[in-house]
């Protein structure tokens, strides 16, 4: 945890005020009888992050009609201005009222990032204070604070929340990629700030499921202003006797303290998703790690939401040179195209959603009978023991037709993606700069892979000069790959059809790298020209044994289990059997080597008698 908490600054918070009431808002007799809601938003440099952010604060499931919101900006470089006045005036007739103003106001140096220092911090936590005694004179009963970097998936959340009946309450939030970052710490160091503590990862790994008491919380958080106790906490100006720094989290969590309030953070729900701190070196850097931002948060909360009174951000559509990008999803499953289609979009690509072949819907009289596919006779599958599967000729046969379209329609280079993929952060920069380095080290290459699963890593010698390629070993998946018009005439002249094993073993024998001969010797012609992004650009979005997980190819998890357990009990036979044959052999080795040195004893007893004698 950084010692100043930057992220607020270059983000912004939101606060909302929000009066308890036991009726349920669904409906707009009962929004008359809803709690109203004071909402207050402090904000700086965050126009890259407002069209999400409200987008979320708009999906909570609480009537507009009882919301109030107070908006406040100052120290912007980037269009926040202009965005929040875009949003507030949009919303004039949505919410009970509204109130935007754009401070000009210099308080501390304008810079992104900010500059780190006590002026910066004390104004944010002095604006922090104004907007709790606002909402305090409007009479709310909750108050719920949120930043501009949290993202509440879970349009509950604030009514869990209120029935948790506390006095501070905080919903826990996930950081992307499943990092150790969170939205409250357990323990504080000397100066107040983060301390690692052994209760914080099996809280925040879910370990322990509940609401648990905590030293200090960020945003988001719910105070129970009619509660007495509430009386005591502020932001600003820190309470007398605090020797600590200038940070308003720092001060609330001190007067929390002195004020004997209890603050509780949540894990009992999945309720969104935080960003973690960064210092970016400019808004254009932040902009761009807020996408991978929310393609990592797509793998688990599909879509990323956008506000319905103000327009997304403009996204250019551009294939970085490439003829095509082929998205291969199955219709069955909707989720993951859209989900694929949201971060496609996010990340500025101009695809095509390519229905997958169902694997579900093939027969042996359409797959051997019209096709004319031949099963390579001695092909098993290393892991499961097993032969094809029909979802697996399914995947064969959809990567299988985009390379004819490859070849029909004279395509010169395209992206294939399946869609069940991770995106690596800043994916079009990398992939940017692989396609600049095969044009120039490697020109005449046929595929290049964007991911995989790597086997043989020792074996992947790095292209001369490169950066960002090497030359890939036996590998699993195909996840997502460059392919070029020459490399698709290769893949469909070597005819998969008279001998067909599944397309990521397909790949490795063309490219001289499969391990199993017997398999390879099918296809005599071993010269596709292979390369691979290094580091990896994909990866997979779930791997076997998680929770989520779940495959079209392979077979059911708990087979593929049973499978794999009598695999390795008939190994643990042969490893028995095999060293029971050591041990035979030693045994008998031993037993010639004691004959041996037996016969050695008597030759010289006989010698040494032979000697007296004379």
């Amino acid at each position: 945890m950084p010692a100043r908490r930057t992220h607020l600054a270059l983000c912004g918070f939101l606060l909302c005020c929000v009066i308890s009431s036991g009726s349920t808002a669904g409906s707009e007799g009962a929004a008359e009888d809803a709690p109203h809601v004071f909402v207050a938003l402090q904000t700086r440099n965050s126009a890259h992050l407002l069209p999400n952010f409200f987008g979320y604060l708009e999906n909570l499931d609480y009537p507009k009609s009882r919301i109030s919101v107070w908006v406040r900006t100052d120290h912007n470089l980037d269009d926040t201005p202009a965005v929040l006045e875009a949003w507030c005036t949009a919303v004039r007739d949505v919410y009970l009222s509204v109130d935007c103003q754009h401070s000009k106001k210099v308080v501390f140096d304008v810079g992104y990032p900010p500059p780190d220092t006590d002026e910066q911090y004390r104004h944010t936590a002095s604006v922090q204070q104004t907007a709790l005694e606002a909402g305090r004179r409007s009479g709310a009963q909750y108050f719920f604070v949120l930043n501009t970097d949290n993202f509440i998936t879970n349009p509950q959340t604030l009514r869990l929340l209120i029935a948790e009946d506390r006095v501070v309450t905080a919903p826990m939030l996930n950081s992307e990629g499943n990092a150790a970052f969170s939205n409250f710490w357990m323990d504080q160091d000397s100066l107040g700030y983060y301390k690692r503590h052994e209760d914080y990862l099996p809280i925040l790994q879910r370990n322990f499921t509940g609401c648990f008491r905590a030293p200090v919380l960020l945003p988001p958080l719910l105070i129970h202003l009619s509660s007495p106790q509430s009386q005591s906490l502020i932001y600003h100006p820190p309470l007398e006797g605090f020797n600590g720094p200038t940070d308003d989290i720092v001060h609330f969590a001190y007067s929390a303290k002195m004020g004997g309030v209890a603050m509780f953070i949540c894990n009992t729900e999945l309720f969104g998703y935080i960003m973690r701190p960064h210092t970016h070196p400019s808004l254009k850097v932040a902009a761009e790690k807020f996408v991978d931002f929310k393609t990592k948060t797509l793998v688990n909360y599909p879509p990323v939401i956008y506000s319905q009174f103000v327009p997304a951000p403009a996204q250019p559509k551009s294939n970085m040179g490439l003829d095509a990008v082929y998205m291969i999803s199955l219709v069955r499953r909707p989720e993951r195209r859209n989900r694929m289609i949201a971060c496609l979009d996010e990340l500025g690509f101009d695809y095509i959603v390519f229905d997958a072949v169902d694997g579900r819907k093939l027969n042996a009289s359409y797959v051997e009978g019209e096709l004319g596919i031949h099963y390579m006779s001695n092909w098993r599958d290393p892991w499961g023991d097993r032969t094809m599967t029909f979802g697996e000729v399914g995947c064969f046969l959809s990567h299988y037709f985009i390379w004819k379209k490859v070849v029909d329609e004279g395509l010169d280079r395209v992206l294939v993606v399946e869609d069940d993929i991770d995106f690596e952060p800043r994916f079009r920069e990398g992939l940017a700069e692989v396609m600049k380095e095969v044009e120039v080290l490697t020109p005449t290459w046929d595929l290049i892979y964007a991911g995989r699963k790597r086997l043989y890593l020792d074996s992947e010698p790095a292209v001369h000069g490169s950066r960002r390629l090497v030359r890939p070993a036996y590998s699993y998946w195909t996840l997502g790959y460059l392919l070029s018009n020459r490399g698709a005439r290769k893949l469909l002249e070597a005819d998969p059809f008279h001998s067909f094993l599944p397309v990521d073993e397909y790949f490795p024998i063309l490219f001289g790298k499969h391990p199993q001969k017997e398999w390879a010797q099918h296809y005599p012609n071993q010269n596709l020209e292979v390369y691979s992004a290094n580091p990896l650009l994909l990866h997979p979005t779930h791997y076997v044994g998680d929770a989520e997980w779940f495959s079209d190819t392979e077979p059911p998890l708990e087979i593929l289990e049973v499978i794999r357990e009598k695999k390795a009990q008939e190994q643990e036979v042969k490893q028995q059997k095999a060293a029971e044959q050591v041990a035979e052999i030693d045994g008998r080795q031993k037993e010639v080597r004691d004959k041996a040195v037996q016969r050695q004893i008597e030759l010289m007893k006989k010698k040494m008698k032979q000697r007296s004698e004379l």
